[in-house]
């Protein structure tokens, strides 16, 4: 299972920046590639299930258990999706006036072959970073101008 981690510090509250991630209006402005919400049953407690449709240019349908839901703290959910699947951890820390929101990504491509490990090493791993960077970004730009 390949890594990927990425983080940014958002210039808002820990409540502000907390609520903002969890709020399903939000996901298509700043979730790369989110399009709509097909079913969400408790999300975001723990045990809970939300199963999403990307835009054209995304991932098809993706089905998300959330693992760990710790309020203020932690979210940390197990994914699939047609091409892949892995677990994606999101950590918040209060950092000065701001919010430290890393994501931190183990995910698995489904179909490979024998090159697997060097399309990621050198296409795969760089195209996920670079998504979630932009993700991260995106998420910034539209908590701090709430703010």
């Amino acid at each position: 299972m390949a890594k990927v981690s990425e983080s940014v510090l958002v210039g808002a509250s820990l409540a502000e920046t907390w609520d903002h991630y969890f709020d399903p209006d939000g996901w298509p402005v700043w979730v790369e590639g989110f399009g709509r919400v097909a079913r969400m049953d408790g999300y975001p407690e723990a045990g809970a299930t939300l199963v999403w449709s990307s835009n054209a240019a995304g991932r098809g349908e993706v089905t998300e258990e959330v693992l760990a839901h710790e309020p203020r703290t932690l979210h940390r959910i197990a994914f699939s999706d047609p091409q892949s699947s892995g677990e994606l951890t999101t950590r918040f820390v209060v950092e000065g006036d701001g919010t430290r929101v890393t994501l931190e990504l183990d995910y698995e491509v489904g179909k490979g072959g024998p090159l697997a490990r060097l399309t990621d090493l050198f296409f795969t791993r760089s195209q996920v970073a670079g998504s979630l960077r932009r993700t991260l970004g995106e998420f910034r730009a539209e908590v701090e101008a709430r703010g």
